[in-house]
């Protein structure tokens, strides 16, 4: 079985911003509309302080939700365009920002349906591990930090298992993007069996990256925007990196076992 090699995927994919910088150009606006950020925000006051009790916070609500949702299309669609011109690149050729965006939009409808799910698992770890984390965190500060009762506990050991599995999951459906827009399928089966035996090398990938956005992140003002410019394009070009690597190997492998 074909093992990633972590540090060859993280400079390949450097070297392919280098060759191509219009990657980053096209997660400008993701970045201004952070999904994630916006998502995490949200969760992390309704957990912390419960839901809120007047007219202006829930209108703030309402805006969050609608910003995630333009984010969500602008991410899906950078993201497309982003693994179409990897693709060129990986073939030795040079996809322009403009043809890129064009073919891209054509696969944002169907790119759709695997993001939800995966925003949908992101929504399940942060949550999970949250309330796993209150009573040792934010003792005082959350309605869910003052029970302390066998039910309460119990909560907290679930969301616990919950944010172990939902990561497995999680890792296992990454490379959903790659797959869904080079393949005629939401990607998420084929991502799931492609990291089949690879799963801590794509952990350990993901990992750095977050650790880059961690970093990055705590720029004063522009952390999050600088987050979201520079670190999704060096991301989606490793996991559309991974997903070439892996299928090669996959079809290696079939004709090996055609040949015996």
């Amino acid at each position: 079985m074909s093992k990633l090699k972590i540090i060859d995927t993280i400079k390949r994919s450097f070297n392919f911003l280098k060759k191509d910088p219009t990657l980053i150009a096209l997660f400008i606006l993701p970045a201004i509309l952070p999904t994630t950020s916006i998502i995490t925000s949200y969760l992390s006051t309704f957990i912390l302080f419960g839901t809120p009790q007047n007219t202006p916070q829930m209108l703030s609500i309402l805006l969050s939700i609608l910003f995630s949702i333009v984010g969500l299309l602008f991410e899906v669609w950078a993201s497309a365009a982003a693994i179409l011109k990897v693709t060129e690149l990986e073939k030795g050729s040079k996809l322009g920002l403009k043809e890129a965006l064009s073919r891209g939009l054509k696969k944002v409808p169907r790119l759709l349906v695997p993001a939800i799910a995966g925003l949908a698992i992101y929504i399940l770890l942060y949550t999970g591990l949250m309330i796993a984390l209150i009573p040792h965190m934010f003792i005082g500060m959350s309605p869910l930090a003052q029970g302390v009762g066998p039910s309460i506990i119990v909560l907290r050991v679930a969301m616990g298992f919950i944010f172990i599995i939902g990561l497995y999951v999680a890792i296992r459906l990454r490379l959903y993007a790659p797959a869904c827009v080079l393949e005629n399928n939401f990607g998420l089966k084929t991502s799931w069996k492609l990291v089949k035996g690879n799963w801590w090398r794509l952990f350990a990938i993901i990992l750095i990256f977050g650790a880059m956005s961690a970093i990055i992140s705590q720029t004063p003002l522009i952390g999050s925007f600088l987050s979201g410019l520079i670190v999704n394009p060096f991301t989606i070009t490793a996991m559309t990196l991974v997903y070439f690597r892996l299928r090669e190997a996959e079809s290696s492998g079939e004709e090996r076992k055609e040949s015996l």
